[in-house]
């Protein structure tokens, strides 16, 4: 259980560092919080299709996050 804590936390703090990354660069950019956001998924899920292929791609938690919005 103290495990699964454990991950869930590490989880939250990388949500949280990209979340505050994808904000300085909308700033920088002149562009919406939302475009960025998105195009940093569709970049990250580019490149694990590309590394893993489209049907291993597809099984992990990335779909799940682009269809939650």
């Amino acid at each position: 259980m103290e495990e699964e804590e454990d991950r869930q936390m590490a989880a939250n703090s990388e949500l949280r560092y990209i979340t505050l990354e994808l904000m300085k660069i909308a700033q920088k950019s002149g562009k919406s919080f939302d475009e960025v956001a998105e195009e940093f998924i569709s970049n990250a899920d580019k490149l694990q299709k590309m590394i893993y292929g489209e049907e291993n791609a597809h099984k992990s938690g990335l779909k799940a996050v682009r269809t939650k919005k």
